[in-house]
């Protein structure tokens, strides 16, 4: 016995599917595999095929470990070869080191890759970083940059690069520093008679001068100088131009620097007047507010200059002006202009007649089918406009509808009235709504017992069933496919009771179960869980001719599961004339050469389930072949075992 093709060194991507193979001179049922020192079994890694002559060993999903020598070993030979797996062998070449930096500065971790174009993930204490003011990410090649500015002690943390998978981890550590100025001073433009406030903050608190153009600041009635915790602030009330210039505010180790402009005075509306409608005889009231206190004011109506008078107020309340305008009549409306100096603020009076209100509205109506419908309603007032809508319909006078007006009361008939009328109805009275529905009183199908949600292991049955209010025909769908009766789809109904039924369900048959009847639906889920290993296909009884090859098929109703084959009570094992194969969900018995001494009852027993089928073995002295007694055909041509067969132990 020798090797007629040994094995070959293989080379493959990762996560690919590696594949030995090789060719003996003898038929052999079963041979070894090694991984060096290590025998190797069938399993979710590797999977052994035998078939007479050829052996092959598949590896599964090749990880970089996989990499190493593998040999076959039958009848005393062996045969090597290397399995290489290809792909990226990332590393930190140069990875992250602890940092200790003061508060204020700057810290900066950097780390190299082995490869470039590999994305870096930077975490702080676990928690993903994103690029801001005071974060950095720099990519040069195969290094990476993370700098933090402007660090505080509470910056004191764990830093973690992440590539591909890989981490690399360092310390930052936050030690105190010098007092220095987290917020700056900023420059600030004022108003005269404006009050200032400059602020900043220390990153602890210390002691600080606050200089104007190098002369130190002394407080006063008008300038107070305040420290809130590491806050420093300067107010300065009612600035003027003597004011203006640079400003200092010095903690000893670092300075901050803002300069103050002065602008002159100018009237600004603080607060605009808005725009009023009011009805019919409705009191309007305008306001507005300016920036200084000591400012007089005029008020004009359509270009008219208003005085104060019965119907009109002016007041006047230090930055503040109020305009009141009584007893509002239609032809009032127009604009409202209010002026003080360079300041002007405008807004328009709209003076409305009163609004068309609902003394009776609409409500809702019920009626039998073909009967009348009449909807009715009271206006305050005449509208100068109405309409009548079912929807967004406008409806004039029909055969179908009757528009009745008296006075301020209206009315819509609706004549003889069918299921197509239910709608809602809306009478529009200028800009003025009221609406009723019209429910037409016959069979109203509910689902008094809507189908619900079944879970139901395979091979059991399945059954869903609803109630209706009434007695009317129901359509099952299974997925949205209309169900029909079958051998394994039960339908009943009993009265107003619907029940649709399942047998011998499978996994396959998850799915979404709908009943429909009158154009209502109810649905629910059809669960089917995994259940205990059987045959999905069974034996069937065979006839054949002596010599001839035999092939007894069944098939699992999934592909994980071992069999063993009996005739009458032994079990049958391989031998050079019977090969035992399993292919997926497939399991066969395969007699080569058949005699009488097979004849009799098989079994294929998977412990759970078990199938059995008579083989029966003719004498054919001339040579010619009686059609198979099971009604199957016989093979038609040499079957070749699948190569995935594999056999049990001799």
């Amino acid at each position: 016995m020798d090797f007629v093709v040994p094995l070959k060194d293989i080379s493959v991507p990762e996560k690919k599917q590696a594949k030995f193979e090789c060719t003996i001179t003898k038929d052999v049922s079963k041979v070894m595999w090694h991984r060096g020192a290590d025998v190797i079994t069938t399993d979710q890694k590797y999977d052994i095929i035998d078939d007479g002559k050829k052996h092959m060993l598949i590896i599964n999903c090749c990880e970089f470990d996989d990499e190493d020598e593998y040999t076959v070993a039958v009848l005393g030979k062996i045969s090597t070869a290397r399995l290489t797996v290809e792909g990226i062998r990332l590393k930190f070449i140069s990875p992250l080191k602890d940092q200790t930096v003061k508060e204020g500065t700057t810290a900066r971790f950097e780390l190299e890759l082995s490869h470039e174009d590999v994305p870096v993930t930077w975490y702080k204490n676990d928690v993903k970083i994103h690029p801001s003011r005071t974060v950095v990410t720099h990519l040069d090649g195969k290094k990476h940059v993370l700098e933090i500015k402007e660090v505080t002690l509470d910056d004191t943390c764990q830093i973690k690069a992440e590539a591909k998978g890989i981490p690399s981890m360092a310390n930052l550590t936050v030690i105190e520093g010098d007092a220095y100025f987290t917020v700056k001073l900023q420059d600030y433009t004022a108003v005269e008679k404006d009050q200032v406030v400059l602020n900043c903050e220390l990153s602890k608190d210390v002691e600080v001068m606050w200089y104007h153009n190098e002369a130190e600041v002394k407080t006063s009635k008008v300038v107070a100088v305040k420290a809130e915790g590491k806050r420093r602030t300067l107010v300065i009330k009612k600035v003027g131009d003597k004011d203006k210039g640079q400003y200092v505010c010095d903690c000893g180790t670092d300075k901050t620097t803002a300069t103050l402009h002065i602008e002159a005075r100018h009237i600004k509306v603080v607060r605009p007047v808005y725009g009023v409608e009011v009805f019919d005889g409705e009191t309007a009231r305008f306001e507005v507010e300016l920036s200084e206190d000591d400012v007089h004011g005029q008020w004009r109506l359509n270009g008219e200059l208003l005085s104060a008078s019965a119907d009109v107020e002016i007041v006047e309340d230090g930055a503040k002006h109020t305009l009141v305008l009584y007893n509002c009549k239609v032809p009032l409306t127009g604009e409202v202009v209010f002026t003080a100096a360079n300041a002007k603020s405008a807004a328009n009076l709209k003076v409305k007649e009163l609004p068309v209100s609902f003394i009776t509205p609409l409500a809702d109506l019920h009626v039998y089918e073909k009967d009348e419908a009449k909807f009715e309603l009271e206006v305050s007032r005449e509208p100068k406009s109405f309409r009548w809508l079912k929807g967004s319909q406008e409806l004039s006078n029909d055969d179908k509808f009757e528009l009745l007006l008296e006075g301020k009361r209206h009315a819509l008939v609706v004549k003889s009235a069918r299921y197509e009328d239910e709608a809602k109805y809306m009478f529009e009275a200028e800009d003025k709504r009221t609406s009723g529905k019209l429910i037409i009183k016959g069979i109203r199908l509910e689902f008094i017992k809507p189908i619900k949600d079944v879970t139901v292991k395979e091979r059991e049955t399945a059954e869903f069933s609803v109630e209706l209010s009434h007695e009317v025909p129901v359509v099952w769908y299974r997925n949205d496919v209309r169900l029909h009766p079958s051998k394994v789809v039960h339908m009943s109904d009993l009265g107003k009771v619907h029940t649709l039924a399942f047998k011998e369900v499978t996994v396959d048959d998850t799915s979404m179960i709908k009943v429909e009847a009158s154009g209502k639906s109810s649905e629910a889920m059809l669960t089917v869980l995994e259940g205990d290993l059987y045959f999905a296909v069974r034996l069937q009884n065979y006839t054949a001719v002596e010599k001839d090859e035999v092939i007894m098929s069944c098939e699992l109703s999934k592909a994980a599961g071992e069999v063993r084959w009996f005739k009458g009570g032994d079990e049958i094992f391989p031998s050079k004339n019977i090969l035992l194969q399993s292919d997926g969900r497939k399991r066969t018995l395969v007699i080569k050469k058949a005699a009488k001494s097979h004849m009799g009852a098989l079994t294929c027993d998977c412990v759970t389930d078990k199938t059995s089928a008579d083989l029966n073995i003719e004498g054919n002295a001339c040579g010619i072949r009686p059609l198979p007694r099971s009604g199957l055909a016989p093979p038609t041509g040499p079957q070749t075992p699948p190569l995935s067969g594999r056999l049990p132990p001799p």
